[in-house]
């Protein structure tokens, strides 16, 4: 286990006011509503500089926002004591600043710490590093010649990046880099003699265990069970006392939230599915004989769209067809007038803009449902239903020729495999996830033929979370919601037992009934 892999952004707003001509006074940035550790104070009620002042000493804090625009003419060096949470662009546009230092322990800093500083020198870290964000550090910072780590570093991941506009800035320095190191024997072998090290990283796993047990850490309790996961195996190699009370931290974590938990770890720890036997309605699919599924099929020539081959072959060059035509924009919804493919389509034409996951998986369906193939559009959503507003919606097709649902998804262009090349439905693939059994994504899985897609990410991580609740139409047809002139279905949601899902017309845990042929 190496020292890395952490990275996130999060920016934080900053108030100041000026007291008098001669004071400046920084206000607590308000992004935590209170303590990230139990017992320590946030932020002083305020902290009061004078204007002119070329050297200042922050005190220790639970967080500190951005000096950009605080109104000091004359400002060379800050100091700073412990600090849970420092946000990205603690300094920019600052044309004075020259040296920052870091006397304290740091819970976690994000990224691009600092930016347009055209004459910062030197940047020192004298204590324990918990965590850094990354890759980038600093940018456009021309003179910066100096990162220095006096003390150790849990998780590092940081890097040097070629366009960051800092020449001077060759490596990262200090005694605290262990990058060289590989695994926790090596590290402890490297600091088991050096008794300021090592207590440093009982300073670290103390920290980390107040934020693992506090009351509400937020986000940071989620980052530090991380950093505590690179920690706890040196300490253990260390034979040190500080191990096994920061692994009884991380079980409390563990067993008391879900903040902890991959989102692929919550589906494994999702409950089953159960057989019901009260009364449900029936799913329906529209007939390629409804008016608004036969214009459809005329106005873009379907037939020759979908092709002449079998069903598998005509599903997918529909599903190439929709990702082709409709770009996916998550922030731009649905266009106005109804929900079908003509209006999304000449939408998209005629305001060269793209809709989100849902508008484009209700067109795939209609696509489909014009060209005889049943099909339906399927919302998918987290666990944290309630809270996550971040959810997906794909499509699926029913196969003949396999006798089974497929997984279509025209955001990506996306389908699923096991490993023998069988196509598979999101139940399939939902319970190969929670098993650790192969997946396999399509090699040109893409988002608007811009980025493409992998299977660690869009399925172990993205869709992991987007599986956990799952819920379909069950009058599957053009414009199956908003305005119509036709009547409409229910939406039905499939939940594991013990769910608190309630945003549904209908929810079942018959995963059975739910996947049924049509």
């Amino acid at each position: 286990m190496n020292l890395k892999n952490l990275g996130f952004i999060i920016t934080t707003a900053l108030g100041i006011s000026a007291v008098s001509a001669e004071d400046i006074v920084i206000k607590s940035p308000d992004y935590f509503s209170a303590p990230i550790r139990d017992g320590y104070e946030l932020f002083p009620d305020s902290l009061v500089y004078s204007i002119d002042a070329e050297e200042i000493t922050i005190p220790d804090v639970g967080m500190i926002g951005r000096f950009e625009n605080y109104g000091f003419k004359n400002l060379k060096k800050v100091t700073f004591g412990d600090i849970d949470y420092v946000p990205g662009g603690l300094f920019q546009n600052n044309e004075t600043i020259e040296e920052i230092e870091f006397r304290g322990l740091i819970g976690h800093f994000d990224c691009t710490l600092v930016t347009h500083c055209p004459n910062l020198r030197k940047i020192v870290f004298r204590g324990p590093v918990s965590s850094t964000g990354g890759p980038t550090f600093a940018f456009d910072c021309p003179q910066l010649d100096s990162v220095i780590f006096d003390g150790p570093v849990a998780r590092f991941n940081l890097r040097i990046v070629a366009d960051a506009q800092c020449p001077k800035l060759e490596q990262f320095g200090g005694k605290g880099l262990l990058a060289n190191r590989s695994n926790p024997e090596d590290i402890a072998v490297a600091i088991k003699e050096n008794p300021s090290v090592v207590k440093d990283l009982e300073r670290l796993a103390q920290y980390q265990s107040e934020v693992l047990t506090a009351k509400d850490p937020k986000w940071m309790r989620k980052w530090q069970y991380y950093n505590a996961a690179e920690l706890l195996p040196v300490l253990e190699q260390l034979k040190n006392d500080k191990a096994d009370g920061l692994k009884k931290a991380m079980d409390f974590a563990w067993d008391s939230t879900d903040d902890v938990k991959s989102k692929l770890q919550l589906l494994k720890e999702s409950p089953g599915y159960k057989k019901e036997t009260n009364q449900k309605p029936e799913f329906v699919y529209a007939q390629p004989s409804d008016s608004i599924l036969s214009q459809t099929r005329e106005r873009f020539n379907l037939d020759s769209i979908a092709g002449s081959g079998d069903d598998i072959s005509r599903i997918m060059n529909l599903l190439y067809w929709v990702h082709d035509n409709i770009e996916h924009d998550g922030g731009h919804g649905f266009p106005p007038g109804p929900r079908n493919l003509r209006n999304t389509y000449e939408s998209a034409k005629r305001d060269s803009c793209g809709f989100n996951c849902r508008a484009l998986a209700i067109c795939l369906a209609e696509a489909l449902l014009a060209e005889g193939i049943p099909a339906r559009y399927i919302t998918c959503e987290s666990k944290a239903w309630d809270t996550d507003y971040d959810c997906h919606v794909i499509c699926v097709a029913w196969s003949d020729t396999l006798n089974k649902w497929i997984w279509v998804d025209p955001t990506f262009a996306a389908y699923v495999t096991d490993e023998n090349g069988l196509l598979l439905h999101p139940g399939e693939v939902r319970y190969r996830l929670q098993n650790d059994l192969p997946l396999v994504l399509n090699e040109d899985a893409n988002w608007n033929h811009r980025s493409t897609q992998s299977k660690d990410y869009y399925l172990d991580e993205y869709m992991a979370k987007n599986l956990y609740i799952m819920s379909a139409n069950t009058i599957n047809q053009a414009e199956p919601e908003g305005k119509s002139n036709h009547a409409q279905g229910q939406h039905v949601t499939l939940v594991p037992l013990g769910s608190n899902y309630t945003n549904s017309d209908i929810i079942t845990t018959d995963d059975e009934w739910f996947w049924q042929k049509p």
